[in-house]
């Protein structure tokens, strides 16, 4: 019985999140190998992000350089421009070692006071050092 549950609920959350396909950014250097990009929910491509609701962000990624911290940096492209989004700090699954597969998490909430409106969002991890660990681009349609 509670094998059956916890396969529900694993094929439920399995059905919402979605491994995106994504652009590299174009930067100066990236420290990492970047394995998956996965958005819950996200049923199709471009991912849909309702407002009023979470959105879940999972990269999976291997530096190729140690960090005691990370940052996260986050960006729409508008009309060509890079326009900040603050967004959570952020979570790993463990340490940043080179070599080493690493998950990095976070959570945003979609303000119903943002635009309805298609864009590019620009995703970076920065070590301690303000380089990339990682850097992608994805499409997205912020909807009612």
């Amino acid at each position: 019985m509670i094998r059956t549950a916890i396969l529900s609920v694993i094929a439920l959350a399995s059905v919402n999140a979605v491994s995106v396909k994504y652009s590299t950014c174009r930067s100066h250097g990236v420290h990492g190998t970047l394995t998956t990009v996965d958005v819950e929910p996200c049923p199709a491509e471009p991912c849909a992000l309702p407002h009023g609701k979470n959105i879940t962000l999972r990269a999976t990624f291997t530096p190729s350089v140690d960090s005691n911290t990370f940052k996260s940096s986050v960006h729409g492209i508008i009309l060509g421009l890079p326009v900040p989004y603050g967004v959570p700090h952020g979570s790993l699954s463990g340490p940043i070692v080179s070599g080493q597969e690493v998950t990095y998490t976070n959570t945003l909430y979609v303000s119903p006071v943002y635009p309805k409106i298609r864009l590019n969002v620009e995703w970076e991890v920065l070590d301690d050092h303000h380089r990339d660990l990682f850097c992608f681009i994805i499409p997205v349609h912020i909807t009612s």
